[in-house]
């Protein structure tokens, strides 16, 4: 048999050395695949198609002023537990009781701290993340037991008696009075508000009502999601957004004003 010229076998040797170089890698990426089918390595919950950049926002946009029913009918599709992204934002909506105990109950310790938004940054202002979104821990656990023993105990809420009767008999006399149907949403709204007040002011502040002006005002400017939530990492939606500067100037107003209570 006639033997190959020396530069052939140096053609083969080039072609063979990748070929037999990828097949390891060819090995391990079948085994990774294998394993997280097989459980090692769990996969997210399902999705519905996403489109670029904005991710499934357009599912519940197209719903319009009733972005629950798109969840709901998402779930019909897609199961109990589903992965949604809302631009930047990966969220896990669980829609079922099943699915809602294993988050709150069963596994409530991973997900017991919130997440910081820009919205929260902006309300907050000063870095004190309060009982809401501090951080699961010895610190929240403090504020936890401060606020059930000053605020929540039986002792504490028995001598706020009170304040709710006085108010309840202010509620009454104000339906009673009105020469029209009144809106109860509001006036029930206008009492929980009254009788906080008056429990953490005191029911001598004389300028209660702009206190609540000043609340009132800051709750109907807190949106429920905002470009820059959305778009955390963009620098570009934080600038052409204006609804930080509004809750930021919010805040100062709030802050300034129970400078002037203290």
């Amino acid at each position: 048999m006639a033997e190959l010229p020396l530069h052939y076998c140096y053609y083969l040797l080039l072609i063979l050395i990748p070929l037999l170089a990828a097949i390891p890698l060819l090995v391990l990426h079948r085994s990774s695949a294998w394993h997280r089918r097989s459980g090692a390595a769990p996969l997210p919950p399902p999705s519905p198609w996403a489109l670029p950049v904005i991710g499934h926002l357009h599912h519940l946009a197209l719903a319009g002023a009733l972005p629950h029913r798109a969840m709901r009918d998402l779930a019909r599709r897609l199961g109990p537990l589903m992965l949604l992204r809302l631009g930047e934002l990966r969220v896990v909506v669980a829609s079922s009781a099943d699915a809602a105990r294993e988050v709150m109950r069963t596994h409530d310790l991973a997900f017991a701290t919130r997440p910081v938004s820009h919205t929260a940054r902006a309300l907050l202002g000063d870095g004190s993340l309060g009982l809401v979104f501090a951080p699961y821990g010895d610190g929240w656990r403090q504020l936890r037991r401060i606020c059930t023993t000053e605020l929540l105990s039986a002792r504490r809420v028995r001598s706020f008696r009170a304040v709710r009767e006085d108010e309840v008999r202010r509620l009454l006399r104000s339906v009673a009075a009105a020469p029209a149907p009144v809106d109860l949403s509001e006036m029930v709204s206008a009492y929980v508000a009254d009788a906080s007040v008056r429990a953490i002011i005191g029911s001598k502040f004389r300028d209660r009502d702009t206190f609540l002006r000043l609340l009132e005002r800051r709750l109907r400017n807190v949106p429920a999601q905002i470009l820059p939530d959305l778009f955390p990492s963009s620098r570009l939606a934080t600038l052409v957004s204006p609804t930080l500067r509004l809750l930021k100037r919010e805040r100062q107003d709030m802050m300034a004003f129970i400078d002037t209570i203290i």
